[in-house]
């Protein structure tokens, strides 16, 4: 590939060419096309830009259900969307029994779930979100509380064939709009809103200090989804010194009801700020709510406020980030680094929606005051591995920035299919343009037409040896060459960690030989930029290596143990070393060996994401399914590891009873987690 010289030159206007002419020409021929009968029902990945985890769906997973529409609802429930109204505004409140465009943002998962809902409200306050949480209680409802519906396990959105939602109508309570954030304890710490996003809180931590960042600074950024989704979800990335987003600083509510029948909604303030803790009001003088509005309205009018700081209370000295992490991951044991069934800490944690996060508070981090970005190639796992254990892991006073690992099938799907998107990605880096085309790309394929699903991605397959590779030349070599790769950055942060760091690759090279491993600095920050586009476009480059191959994809994400690593067995691989089918098609979807299984993971955690492609004629949800057990039964895997179980996976019994104690009722998010989703979680 010319990664170089005029190729190189040409690249602005190739990528942004080309993508641009992509979505263009799928959205023209949407507008001049018929539609055709449907076609036999084809799984393909969603391709959904995954640093963090995420799996797809099965077949009619995402199947609607008009049962809210006709169920003959009590009086309370049909007066309940005036209700909302009156708390806040008619135009903050949607109805949800029929599909349409204005709905859509909000019954629709991400990359799967799919129902109606007697109403969407959007509380522009928190004293409005808590008004209307009673009132749907109260009206014989559950609330789905839902941030910005980025979602990939269905958890935030109403589900189809939902039974329970015929006697208790579902209400959306969504929580965007509620998108302030402010520093507290001289910028060290941050404030955020339920509605604040990942994205703007990390470009507003930059203004404010430019030193210091957020916990999230890549992955699924121009998604753009809320830091309280990330404590609820406890999602990680990329960021391996940070860990996964944790905090027993929160704002959050609960119902439960009392011996008179009456739900009572409690207010839990473990905030730990000052001036607003819970004993600092008295009876009528106002509360935690109040105050916080207050402030919220001040910072979007534009007046400036004296900064807050921490209380001295246990909630002002707990924990605002999970600090812990970088030494547990160190400890190269057989448990996993993180996960989503993990019970710790204060309930807004992993809580998937059990309780309504009101306001969080997060540390920030302090910026590296100098870095540097690297390739590395290596001839086996084997040796992959041992320079995770000997290298990155030695101590957790010297992590790295992060370290992204990709095996051969992932080097070659991104090259084969994903050079037009990490090129714009060169060009645009991964700001509004990036979010306004693939929201454009979505749309395209939401079209009515039977080839609107997949005409982009066939572009973008067409196209893709017209553009320059993305890798410099020499890292593009090494990838042929090698079949193991690690994209890593390492930074200084006071302590001569960088150093060290160095110091120990270099001698690990030294002792294994450019033979097993091969190491590449970047020369400069568009070197940088491109490894960071080529991870981060693998899984919307497999969904098009799908699409352009005639091909089905599935993707698993799963936590390996901390000293494990290999891949755990597919169906065909089974301890009687059966060997399955390899090829496009087999009459036994349990013993097929897919005939692309990217790998590619975070390197220092072990979070592992999976893309499998499979022929058209395979049972993938089988395959799936069967998959999944090998991750946990064969491997001592842990999944979900970061997005939630919502509605596609089983959650442990202690995970399942934290959320029973959490919502007594069920009445917030029934049905997670394999749980039930009738009152008091009867079936």
């Amino acid at each position: 590939g010319a990664g170089a010289g005029a190729g190189g030159i040409r690249l602005p206007l190739a990528a942004a060419a080309i993508a641009g002419a992509s979505l263009a020409a799928g959205y023209a021929l949407g507008r001049s096309s018929i539609n055709h009968p449907p076609q036999k029902v084809r799984v393909l990945p969603s391709g959904l830009p995954r640093s963090c985890c995420s799996c797809d769906s099965p077949p009619g997973a995402e199947s609607a259900s008009a049962a809210a529409a006709t169920a003959e609802m009590t009086p309370e429930q049909r007066a309940l969307p005036a209700a909302l109204s009156k708390i806040v505004g008619s135009s903050n409140v949607i109805s949800g029994l029929e599909d349409n465009s204005t709905n859509a943002p909000y019954l629709k998962g991400a990359r799967l779930g799919r129902g109606s809902a007697l109403a969407v409200v959007k509380p522009q306050t928190l004293g409005e979100a808590v008004r209307c949480l009673q009132s749907i209680v109260d009206a014989g409802c559950v609330v789905l509380p839902q941030g910005a519906n980025t979602g990939l396990t269905g958890g935030s959105v109403p589900r189809g064939n939902d039974a329970d939602a015929v006697v208790r109508p579902r209400v959306v309570l969504s929580m965007r709009d509620l998108d302030v954030a402010f520093p507290i304890d001289g910028g060290d710490r941050v404030v955020c809103l339920a509605g604040v996003g990942i994205s703007d809180l990390s470009r507003r931590v930059s203004e404010w200090f430019p030193d210091r960042e957020s916990h999230s600074v890549l992955g699924s950024m121009f998604l753009n989804p809320t830091a309280a989704a990330g404590v609820a979800f406890g999602s990680g990335g990329t960021q391996l010194r940070k860990g996964p987003a944790y905090t027993d600083r929160a704002l959050y509510a609960k119902i439960h009801r009392n011996k008179w029948g009456e739900n009572v909604l409690t207010l839990v303030n473990s905030l730990g700020i000052e001036g607003i803790e819970d004993h600092d009001f008295h009876e009528g003088s106002g509360s935690v709510v109040e105050q916080l509005d207050a402030y919220m309205k001040d910072v979007k009018g534009g007046f400036r406020r004296a900064m807050a700081k921490s209380s001295d209370s246990q909630h002002g000295k707990a924990k605002a980030s999970d600090s812990d992490y970088k030494n547990s991951v160190c400890e190269c044991d057989g448990g996993v680094s993180r996960y989503n069934a993990d019970t710790r800490g204060e309930d807004c944690n992993r809580s998937e929606g059990k309780v309504l996060i009101l306001a969080t508070v997060h540390d920030t981090f302090a910026k590296p005051d100098a870095s540097r970005t690297y390739w590395l190639s290596f001839a086996d796992l084997e040796s992959a591995l041992a320079f995770r254990r000997e290298v990155l892991l030695d101590s957790p006073d010297d992590l790295p920035v992060s370290a992204e690992y990709l095996d051969r099938d992932s080097f070659d799907v991104i090259d084969t299919a994903g050079r037009v998107s990490a090129n714009l990605i060169k060009v645009a880096g991964m700001g509004g343009m990036i979010k306004f085309l693939w929201d454009v790309k979505m749309r395209v394929e939401g079209l009515p037409f039977d080839w609107a699903p997949t005409i982009i991605d066939r572009i973008l397959w067409w196209t893709n040896g017209l553009t320059p590779a993305i890798l410099p030349a020499r890292m593009m070599k090494a990838g042929r060459d090698m079949d193991h790769h690690v994209s890593m950055t390492i930074g200084e942060f006071g302590s001569g960690s960088l150093d060290r760091l160095t110091e120990r690759m270099e001698k690990f090279v030294e002792q294994r030989g450019s033979d097993k491993v091969r190491v590449f600095e970047c020369t400069s920050g568009g070197e940088a930029t491109s490894l960071t586009a080529f991870r981060f476009v693998a899984a919307t480059a497999f969904r098009t290596w799908c699409v352009g191959n005639d091909a089905q994809g599935i993707s698993v994400d799963y936590a390996l143990p901390k000293n494990g690593g290999e891949p755990p067995k597919l169906g065909g691989e089974d301890v009687a070393g059966g060997g399955g089918k390899e090829g496009l098609s087999s009459s036994s979807p349990s013993a097929v060996v897919p005939v692309k299984r990217m790998r590619y993971s975070h390197f220092g955690c072990n979070v592992v994401h999976e893309d499998l492609a499979y022929g058209l004629d395979v049972d993938v949800h089988e395959a799936h399914m069967a998959f999944k057990r090998s991750v946990e039964a064969g491997s001592g895997g842990r999944l979900p590891a970061e997005h939630g179980h919502g509605t596609e996976y089983k959650a442990p019994v202690e995970t399942q009873e934290r959320w029973k104690r959490m919502d007594p009722l069920n009445v917030l998010n029934p049905g997670i987690g394999g749980l039930p989703s009738g009152f008091k979680y009867k079936e």
